[in-house]
């Protein structure tokens, strides 16, 4: 990856623009820090401010390759990747287009529709897709140690040659880590980086049935499925919000079968929980389950921006003008 980096630094390697805005998501490390509920909240807040948009990303874990628009579909996850599929299902009118290859997602999409910006999901070590906003994610529960590269640590890339290239850092899950942590990751941030910092706390917003009925609590206790990086992350969330008797958390990106799905069904019988909880990634994969479909309840998760977001607006209007 450093020697990858250090020919398009030199110019050797070249970046690629297409017609639209490009906004990067990504991080340093392996997987868990937000990629995707930050892309969600980037979505929300571009469509506030009247801009629109469209997603291109990998599709990790899908069983398709090449270019693809997510279409619709009760197996759409196993064809696209859970979280291009979970984005589709939050915003049905914003394309979403896997690939390998960002250029021609990017492409492929604008081909399709043309739209004001492009957020380039986990993108910020694929640097082909030129890009007009760099967005590099921290977790905020994350050890400091795990930032050394693989495999000492976890981290992808270099730090300190990494923090150049980016234009904002946000810091996920400012709420879920204690004071004296998010403090420390603030200064070094501030210290090495000297760009400018937002936070973006997960906030809970309760619980969705698949026949579209919500609350806030739920009484009866609860049976935890999660097939995420950071499965604490999840508890931490629903604190306080349902009784969970058991969390069985499966790998990330989990395809869940019909065995695994009447064993979870069963435990839970077991241990008298009336509900089955899940995420938001994992429920576009146990949505299409008939047997799950009474039980299933679904965690809806949202972001809130914190830091100085007056700028953050302004560099979002002042992308969108040179695009006219």
């Amino acid at each position: 990856m450093s020697m990858r980096n250090g020919l398009y630094n030199i110019g050797l390697l070249r970046t690629q623009g297409v017609d639209a805005r490009v906004i990067s998501v990504g991080n340093l490390t392996t997987g868990g820090t937000g990629k995707t509920p930050v892309s969600l909240a980037l979505i929300a807040l571009l469509k506030e401010h009247g801009h629109s948009c469209g997603v291109v990303t990998r599709g990790y874990g899908r069983r398709t390759k090449g270019v693809k628009a997510v279409q619709d579909g009760a197996l759409a996850a196993l064809d696209f990747g859970d979280e291009p599929v979970l984005v589709r299902t939050a915003f049905p009118d914003v394309p979403v287009v896997v690939g390998e290859k960002r250029v021609a997602a990017a492409r492929h999409l604008l081909k399709a529709q043309k739209v004001d910006f492009i957020i380039s999901d986990d993108s910020f070590q694929h640097r082909s897709l030129k890009r007009d906003l760099n967005l590099l994610l921290f977790d905020a529960t994350e050890n400091m140690k795990n930032y050394r590269v693989l495999p000492v640590g976890q981290g992808r890339e270099s730090l300190l040659p990494a923090l150049k290239r980016a234009d904002y850092f946000v810091v996920t899950k400012s709420n879920l880590t204690d004071s004296d942590q998010l403090k420390d990751l603030l200064f070094w941030l501030n210290e090495k980086g000297q760009k400018p910092i937002l936070k973006a706390a997960y906030i809970f917003r309760g619980f969705y049935s698949l026949s579209g009925v919500a609350t806030h609590t739920l009484k009866d206790s609860g049976y935890l499925v999660s097939g995420v990086a950071k499965p604490e992350t999840v508890e931490k969330l629903i604190a306080g919000h349902i009784s969970i008797v058991k969390h069985n958390n499966f790998d990330d990106h989990h395809r869940y079968t019909h065995l695994e799905v009447e064993s979870i069904l069963d435990e839970a019988s077991s241990l008298n929980a009336r509900w089955i909880v899940t995420t938001a990634k994992d429920a576009t994969k146990l949505s299409h389950f008939h047997s799950l479909r009474e039980r299933l309840w679904v965690i809806d998760l949202g972001i809130q921006f914190e830091g100085d977001l007056k700028a953050f607006y302004a560099d979002i209007d002042r992308l969108a003008r040179a695009g006219d």
